[in-house]
């Protein structure tokens, strides 16, 4: 029985040392298992490795090829300042201050230069070349200073207008202002007031100044200057308000109104004329002048009646054919006209053409210059171009003709009778001067103070 014991107990501990074993061999085999495992995880991720290199160092070429590329995009435009403000009136920026840091390779392409106007609010565009690309940037004229204003006071009178530009005295603003009123002040009454002035700038800053204003009434007469009795000739015109001015203290313009109901210009006499101008505010002003009606004589007449008489004298001559005649058949007719129907008397005194005009015309009796000045006013009442001319004067000669241009350029047009008969209607240069020379220089002139004349 003992020794069953014992073999039990031996065998009890022969089976745990048998198990023990296989724990132990167990063990050793997953050990084994585990290292083979780790062994070909390090195989793997070592293949792996190898494998992934390529990918990733063509991505990382890719990564730098773009950051390269977004710094060729970005760099300038980063250098450039997307802005630049300054104040109204400042001097003109350098190219430095468009930059955000120095650059050796920025120029500016356009947009800053002398004529760029910097005294008035406004954005003006840049072009600044900088590491091989151009670039925009706006420069901005801003203007955030007040205008400084000094006002004055203004007196006017009742039913005056005035404007908020009056009350300034002095503005100073680099850009242009305008000035209106707070409240537009009353000039219909009278007494002195405050008004409150508004100024802006471009910039819209603005400045409140006030000044005083003093209306007063209005009872002065205007001022009529100038007034003085007239002569005319029977038939003659008189030009009334000729030389006569009207001033007020207020108003610029006042009408002057003038009364000739009794004046008769054709009838020989001594009649008034009255004269009257009345301001806004109606205080009146009057003045009164006399008009005397002559018998017409050479001393008095006038330029109207002289050419009244020329236009009857064409009628004569021209008729109902005036409108199909060409210009060098009137300008025979005046001729001839001149030619034969003034009687030559020498010592007509050689001052006045309209009084020269009117002897040939009415009297028909004068001189060279009597006989010069009639065709000037039958040529240019007939349309005709025409100029004056003279002989270079002598001690003991002078001499008067014309000049006419009926297209052909200009031909001497002299009506003057001569004793010897000749006659110069439409001569060239050539022509007067053959006989001039012949007969002591009779048409001797200064080629200097004319037109070019035909050879």
């Amino acid at each position: 029985m003992e020794k069953a014991r014992r073999n039990k107990g031996r065998s009890r501990q022969e089976q745990r040392r048998r198990q023990e074993q296989r724990r132990q061999e167990e063990y050793r085999r997953q050990e084994a298992k585990r290292r083979r495992s780790g062994s070909n995880k390090r195989r793997k991720r070592k293949k792996h490795r190898r494998s992934s290199f390529l990918p990733k160092l063509v991505f990382c070429l890719f990564l730098l090829t773009a950051m390269l590329g977004a710094a060729y995009l970005l760099l300038p435009v980063m250098c450039v300042k997307k802005e630049l403000i300054i104040e109204a009136g400042d001097s003109c920026p350098e190219l430095s201050d468009f930059l955000n840091w120095k650059s050796r390779t920025a120029k500016v392409l356009s947009g800053l230069g002398e004529d760029l106007d910097l005294n008035t609010v406004a954005d003006h565009k840049i072009a600044i070349e900088v590491y091989g690309r151009e670039v925009k940037s706006t420069l901005r004229v801003e203007d955030t200073i007040a205008p400084v204003v000094v006002t004055k006071d203004k007196t006017v009178y009742m039913g005056m207008d005035v404007k908020a530009e009056d009350f300034i005295e002095e503005v100073e603003d680099v850009t242009s202002v305008t000035v209106r009123f707070e409240k537009k002040p009353e000039c219909e009454k009278e007494g002195v007031q405050e008004v409150v002035l508004l100024i802006a700038d471009e910039g819209g800053n603005m400045t409140k100044k006030t000044a005083s204003l003093k209306v007063s009434a209005d009872d002065e007469p205007p001022v009529i200057s100038g007034v003085e009795d007239l002569k005319v000739p029977v038939g003659g015109s008189v030009s009334y308000k000729k030389g006569i001015t009207v001033t007020d203290n207020i108003d610029e313009d006042v009408e002057l109104q003038v009364d000739a109901a009794d004046v008769d210009l054709s009838k020989v006499g001594v009649y008034e004329v009255r004269y009257k101008a009345v301001d806004a505010a109606g205080n009146e002003a009057t003045a009164l002048a006399k008009v005397h009606v002559e018998p017409v004589s050479v001393d008095n007449i006038t330029e109207d009646l002289v050419n009244a008489e020329a236009d009857k004298i064409l009628d004569s001559l021209f008729g109902d054919a005036a409108g199909s005649m060409s210009e060098y058949d009137k300008a025979k007719k005046i001729y001839d006209w001149c030619h034969e129907r003034i009687a030559y008397l020498d010592g007509t005194p050689k001052t006045d053409w309209v009084q020269g005009a009117y002897r040939g015309l009415v009297e028909r009796k004068g001189d060279c210059y009597v006989y010069a000045m009639t065709a000037k006013c039958l040529l240019t009442r007939a349309g005709i171009t025409n100029k004056d001319i003279e002989k270079i004067p002598t001690p003991t000669t002078m001499h008067y003709w014309n000049l006419i241009d009926i297209g052909e350029g200009w031909h001497h047009f002299d009506t003057c009778r001569r004793v010897d008969g000749s006659t110069f209607f439409y001569k060239t240069d050539a022509e007067l001067m053959s006989y001039s020379n012949s007969h002591d220089g009779t048409h001797n002139y200064d080629r200097s103070r004319y037109p070019d004349i035909i050879p």
